[in-house]
């Protein structure tokens, strides 16, 4: 399923600490398939961009802000 002026999309799973992106189509049709074979994942969308550079910056920028949120969580307590 190609959509045309597809875009790519940076998802990150919690429990293998890990990131991957791929094409929005893609992604969609990989998530059908999960639905309809009723398996289980947990990678969530983070960020969506035009270019892969974009995306890119946007998991730099985002793995910042939650390096900097869990100090401060940790200094709470």
């Amino acid at each position: 399923m190609e959509i045309k002026g597809d875009f790519f999309v940076l998802l990150h799973s919690e429990s293998q600490d890990s990131f991957t992106v791929e094409k929005m189509s893609d992604m969609v049709m990989k998530n059908m398939n999960v639905f309809i074979k009723g398996a289980k994942v947990d990678y969530i969308v983070i960020a969506m961009a035009d270019t892969l550079e974009d995306i890119e910056e946007h998991k730099r920028r985002l793995i910042e802000l939650r390096i900097e949120t869990l100090k401060k969580q940790v200094m709470k307590h």
